[in-house]
């Protein structure tokens, strides 16, 4: 092909590309059919909205309607505290009004649960929070990432997660090393010594039930790449820590579980074992004074689904995943009420949900029976109790610190501080620092 030839097709290859023979009829005919596409879903959750409203009420006022107070706040932040500022604002808003767009929406509760249930069926896919196991177990993908993921402690991966999180939130304090160091030394100025108590995930015990690719790993615990590091780097810094893995695997014998099927968190038998085990760690290292308490116990029994199914998003009549059965056992102080947490007790627990499913009654799986009502039932002594049932990388602090600052002293009296969070909070959590100081 000559050169002339190349250079005529090349002019004319950037002449179709750069001038389109489209009438102004059809062109506006396909603006109308992508505008009505994009309307079609706000229009469709309109119309379901106000059909849903009950005959003579108002319906609720549409999500996008909060961002017009937003904007208002914007546009004062602006003249006060800069663009900056009133950009951040504004993008906290737009995002709130999103999140409430998702969780409001007809269309997702009509057609997600549908859906889910046929792919969960036909080919055993979970969604992006809850990973399908073997023989209806169920996984939590952040558990899964945890322990599959890199060393938390790898500065690369300290530096990535530090830049992570929302632009209007401050940036996450990814390391927990300076932040449990810090814990210890201000219970020290105290007189109050730490028990740090990582709590292992379900896949650090039972790879077995995700994976056929486990079998052979029944025994061998599967922790992340830097854990071994973090209790080495501790227990130099002079902490103590209490480690349940052993506990757990014991109670995850031939056939047995030491993990619910459907839920995050660790079945009754598999906590007694680990608050017996801890109650005795107690004993042999502190003095908490003679036993002053004759607790009494009452077997409930507890059937429902985890809070796994529940992050499924399954339609309710769902006959997939069956019902777990459990029993757990509610501890009954010496006047025959349930067990309360003590403020001035020798042993104070910080903790997050893996101490309070059995406790408390919103998760579904008891009351009175959890990681400190067992613990305080093994003491024969009183036990006080802090926990958040999520951030467990800093919310019990966070609470500790609030009570302090009030005027209510909950290490008054305390010998020993057990704080206990999950492990996946080593990866995950917002390690922040706090200051107890009343």
């Amino acid at each position: 092909m000559s050169r002339s030839s190349v250079i005529f097709r090349k002019q004319q290859a950037e002449r179709e590309l750069t001038a389109t023979d489209l009438r102004p009829a059809v062109g506006w005919g396909l603006v109308a059919v992508l505008l009505g596409t994009l309307m079609v879903v706000p229009l469709t959750e309109e119309w379901l909205r106000l059909r849903s409203a009950r005959a003579g009420g108002q319906p609720e006022p549409l999500p996008l309607v909060g961002l017009l107070p937003a904007a208002a706040e914007a546009a004062r932040a602006a003249a006060r505290d800069g663009l900056v500022a009133a950009d951040l604002r504004l993008l906290e808003s737009i995002d709130r009004v999103e999140s409430r767009l998702e969780e409001q929406s007809f269309l997702r509760e009509w057609l997600l649960p549908r859906v889910q249930g046929r792919l969960l069926a036909a080919v055993g896919l979970g969604n992006e929070q809850v990973y399908a196991g073997r023989d209806g177990w169920l996984f939590y993908r952040a558990d899964l990432d945890h322990v599959t993921g890199p060393g938390f402690l790898e500065p690369r991966v300290l530096r990535e997660r530090a830049r992570g999180g929302q632009a209007w939130e401050s940036p996450p304090r990814p390391d927990p090393l300076p932040v449990l160091i810090d814990f210890n030394r201000q219970l020290a100025a105290r007189g109050i010594e730490l028990l740090v108590m990582p709590t292992p995930v379900k896949p650090t015990i039972h790879p077995e039930r995700f994976s056929r690719r486990a079998d052979g790993a029944r025994r061998t615990a599967m922790r992340n790449l830097a854990y071994a590091r973090l209790t080495d780097e501790l227990r130099r810094a002079g902490l103590s820590i209490f480690d349940p893995l052993a506990d757990l695997f014991e109670a995850a014998g031939e056939g047995e579980a030491a993990y619910l099927r459907t839920d995050t968190h660790w079945r009754p038998a598999a906590m007694e074992s680990v608050a017996r085990s801890l109650s005795v760690e107690l004993l042999e290292r502190y003095d908490l004074g003679p036993e002053s308490l004759v607790y009494h116990e009452r077997p409930v029994t507890i059937q429902k689904h985890g809070d796994l199914v529940t992050m499924l998003r399954l339609p309710d009549s769902q006959t997939l995943i069956s019902a777990e059965r459990i029993e757990v056992r509610t501890v009954i102080d010496p006047a025959g009420a349930s067990w309360r947490p003590r403020p001035g007790a020798p042993v104070l627990l910080l903790g997050d949900s893996f101490t309070n499913v059995f406790s408390d009654a919103r998760l579904g799986w008891g009351a009175s029976a959890g990681l400190a009502e067992r613990l305080a039932f093994h003491l024969r002594r009183p036990v006080d109790r802090i926990a958040v049932n999520a951030g467990g990388s800093h919310a019990s602090r966070e609470a500790l610190a609030r009570d302090l600052a009030g005027g209510t002293d909950r290490l008054d009296g305390t010998l020993v501080v057990v704080y206990q969070f999950a492990t996946r909070e080593l990866s995950q959590g917002d390690w922040r620092p706090v200051p107890i100081s009343p």
